[in-house]
């Protein structure tokens, strides 16, 4: 059933909606991931030496199989 709201609900229920979300975005705005200080003179969080080795981009082939 549906009931009957004034048009101005909807106008405050927007603002209200549109200043939670402005304050959402703000406390999560520049929250630091570790709690460890930057060692990178950007601002970045500091790299781990893995041993892992990181594929390269090489050219790739662009062979097609044949439709039968």
């Amino acid at each position: 059933m549906h009931v009957f709201k004034h048009p101005k609900f909807y106008e405050e229920y927007r603002k209200r909606a549109k200043l939670a979300q402005k304050e959402l975005k703000a406390s999560q705005e520049k929250k630091a991931i570790s709690p460890k200080p930057s060692t990178d003179g950007g601002g970045r969080a500091p790299k781990k030496n893995s041993d892992k080795r990181q594929a390269t981009s090489g050219p790739r082939s662009d062979k097609r199989q044949a439709t039968s």
